[in-house]
């Protein structure tokens, strides 16, 4: 799902309440609590937003994390995903992105220590700051986040019985395969929503009642755009015989 792609901060779950008011708890998330005002109210739409960021995002995020070695982007997978519309992207190297996020996540841990000097604590955090304007700045870390958001969207449908496609300005995710995915990690206790209408309005942005975007049907047009794109067969063409192999 695009929406589950949005980079999550290390505060989003643990936002503090602005008032000394008691927080009313509506679910939890991996173990982390969510907060009805953390939620967006305005509107219904906002709402099931709202609701997409605090639970299917941060999912989404721990999926993409367990599985990320199989979904890292090839450099020739990359090269043909931009192909000659992003031509400032041509200097990008796939292979810096999991050093610069594997930085990132140690600068974060160490800044969880209650160890550090002052003096510690702010060479790391410009550290941190470094680090995450370079992989924030420029269309190569976007264009690659974007290669792995599509191999994550593509594993769910694979792994979660297929369905329509959803296409949305940014790319695509899978409908009927995401909502099984979301059932199938509410089982397993991975998230609850105690309140049975916003429970409802997580799993309706999953149906074809919340109209977003236009639905994909056709299962030729879903192979040839989705799971089997042109930029895909061009690179798997290009790619040496032994990197085809399983």
């Amino acid at each position: 799902m695009v929406a589950s792609c949005i980079s999550l901060s290390g505060s989003t779950l643990a936002a503090q309440s602005k008032t000394a008011t008691p927080r009313e708890q509506i679910g939890e998330v991996l173990g982390q609590p969510v907060y009805r005002d953390q939620l967006n109210a305005e509107s219904t739409d906002k709402l099931i937003h709202s609701l997409q960021y605090y639970f299917a995002a941060v999912l989404a995020e721990a999926y993409l994390e367990q599985h990320r070695k199989r979904f890292e982007p090839t450099q020739l997978e990359f090269e043909e995903f931009a192909g000659n519309e992003f031509p400032e992207s041509q200097q990008f190297k796939v292979s810096q992105m999991p050093v610069l996020e594997t930085r990132l996540r140690e600068i974060r841990k160490q800044l969880k220590s209650n160890h550090l000097s002052a003096e510690q604590r702010q060479k790391l955090d410009l550290d941190r700051q470094k680090v995450e304007e370079t992989l924030d700045s420029g269309i190569g870390p976007f264009l690659y986040n974007m290669l792995l958001c599509w191999k994550m969207e593509m594993d769910i449908y694979r792994r979660y019985g297929g369905g329509r496609i959803r296409v949305l300005k940014l790319g695509m995710e899978p409908l009927e395969a995401t909502h099984r995915w979301l059932k199938a990690e509410e089982q397993a206790g991975r998230f609850k929503i105690t309140d049975p209408k916003l429970k409802t309005l997580l799993y309706r942005y999953w149906t074809v009642n919340f109209q977003y975007g236009f639905l994909m049907q056709d299962p030729q047009e879903i192979r040839r755009d989705f799971l089997d794109p042109e930029w895909q067969r061009k690179a798997r063409a290009l790619a040496p015989v032994e990197a085809q192999k399983p």
